[in-house]
């Protein structure tokens, strides 16, 4: 799988230093429970995965099978 793309000038990173960003991308294509998985297959750990919207890890089966019931319901209402 590979989400690299093919130009990175349109793409400006607020919180990395945008050059070597670009010359070195570490893209995300998947994550799984505590870990994201690289465009090359790596695991990286989301270290900070707790401290916002993911604490209890990625892509768990009893959270997906709940929020695809929920959308399968209604999946937006305006407030």
């Amino acid at each position: 799988m590979t989400a690299r793309p093919t130009n990175l000038d349109p793409y400006w990173m607020p919180f990395t230093a945008n050059r070597a960003f670009k010359q070195a991308p570490r893209m995300f294509v998947a994550a799984k429970d505590m870990h994201y998985v690289t465009d090359d297959g790596r695991q990286v750990l989301d270290g900070t995965a707790g401290l916002w919207c993911v604490n209890a890890g990625h892509c768990r089966p009893r959270i997906v099978e709940a929020v695809q019931k929920q959308v399968a319901a209604m999946d937006y209402s305006p407030a």
